[in-house]
């Protein structure tokens, strides 16, 4: 059971280039990228396969999976993507190609030419062509701007946390492990908490963990100061985190309690820029999520945080 060799530098080359294609246009941040390539890598992979009798159907999929991965790695080098680039195609990537080695499986028997069989053929390419329209007119575009919000209570008084907020700013490094993929910026240049105030963040990713650098900056601008709301806006960002998301900004509010202390909502508005929605949406609406609790903690309360149930 295997691959001639010149299949596999073909179907490679072949990925490579058309993936280049992609990411030079403007279907570069799709569903032809995340959902079209794996489908196709994996239906070009099951052809070119020669399988033995009797090989089990588990040994197959192995046997797929370790040519996907070949594939993957492959035109990913070539290609010189980034390491967070790969982890976040990984999962989907491989969903893709299962499911299509799973379509393939169950249709295997080409001399049954019943009705069920002829469903099991064309039901699987149908629904990934539903699945890649999406995104592609804006009849099929699922809405792209968002919001998260994080909300925590403290001990301290409006005036102690918007304090806080002006003194000099420095995040922790225990944050939650989905935002560790992502560096934390190198510096933060920041004034005074006055309308008008932008504080700069300075960011530094290596591509390749420790060589190919991109530096790049982004810019929050304070547009509203009150002793019960505080609003920034990002008016520059030409960072690694703009390549995933574009974050318009963020909207703090503040609510005395009863018994003393405040309770805090950080707002971030954001848009998503890749498809497919239900696999990246809830991605980034958690990175977001994470990123007001962290901010929270250490820019507002200065101390650990607790979310506030829903409804509390």
């Amino acid at each position: 059971m295997g691959i001639s060799w010149k299949y596999l530098l073909l179907i490679i080359g072949v990925s490579t280039l058309t993936i280049r294609t992609l990411l030079d246009s403007d279907f570069g941040k799709g569903t032809l990228l995340y959902i079209a390539i794996p489908f196709v890598i994996s239906l070009a992979l099951a052809f070119f396969t020669k399988v033995s009798d009797g090989t089990t159907v588990w040994k197959q999929y192995l046997n797929h999976m370790r040519l996907v991965t070949i594939i993957f790695l492959a035109t990913s080098v070539i290609l010189f993507e980034g390491f967070i680039c790969m982890l976040m195609f990984m999962p989907i990537y491989y969903l893709i190609v299962s499911l299509t080695f799973l379509f393939r499986w169950l249709s295997r028997d080409k001399s049954d030419d019943s009705l069920d069989n002829i469903f099991k053929v064309s039901a699987f390419p149908v629904l990934i062509l539903l699945l890649v329209s999406e995104g592609m007119i804006p009849a099929t575009t699922v809405e792209r701007t968002s919001t998260a919000t994080f909300v925590a209570d403290s001990p301290l008084s409006i005036a102690e946390l918007q304090t806080n907020m002006a003194a000099p700013i420095s995040f922790s490094s225990d944050r939650h492990w989905f935002l560790r993929l992502f560096p934390l910026p190198d510096s933060v240049e920041a004034g005074s908490l006055g309308e008008g105030d932008v504080h700069h963040m300075n960011f530094t990713y290596k591509r390749w963990v420790w060589t190919n650098t991109h530096k790049g900056q982004m810019d929050v601008t304070i547009t509203k100061v009150t002793p019960q709301h505080i609003q920034t806006k990002i008016t520059r960002n030409d960072s690694y985190l703009n390549n995933y998301m574009e974050i318009d900004g963020t909207d703090v509010r503040f609510t005395p309690l009863a018994g003393g202390g405040t309770r805090v909502a950080l707002t971030v508005r954001y848009e998503r820029l890749l498809d497919p929605a239900w696999y990246f949406g809830p991605m980034q609406n958690l990175a977001a999520k994470q990123s007001a609790k962290q901010f929270l903690r250490d820019i507002i309360f200065r101390h650990p945080v607790q979310e506030v149930e829903h409804g509390a």
